[in-house]
């Protein structure tokens, strides 16, 4: 019982001074980012493309004007055309729009 307590004091030690390393959290952040654009870039070539071309991004009278509205235009193509994203999907197709396209802060 004794062991058991002490490599459990012993992991949560080890996984706190990792979480408390900022180099690491930030390539973490990166890391996770990259994979977000990716899977975006992969979600909207398959589904987004069939119906937008790249100039539809790039028009000047475009009605998106934050990263919250593109998000829920996306959200409404993916509930209207019954594309069947998770929430975190959506989220990435959006942040990848968002890279490629708008630059939204």
């Amino acid at each position: 019982m004794k062991i058991s307590r002490w490599a459990g004091v012993l992991a949560l030690t080890a996984t706190s001074a990792l979480a408390a390393d900022p180099e690491m959290g930030q390539q973490l952040y990166q890391d996770v980012a990259i994979e977000r654009t990716i899977k975006g870039q992969h979600y909207t070539d398959a589904n987004c493309e069939t119906c937008h071309q790249a100039s539809f991004y790039q028009r000047n009278d475009r009605k998106v004007s934050s990263i919250a509205a593109l998000e829920a235009y996306v959200e409404g193509c993916n509930t209207n055309l019954d594309v069947g994203w998770f929430p975190d999907e959506v989220a990435d197709v959006a942040a990848w729009l968002n890279q490629e396209y708008y630059r939204f802060k």
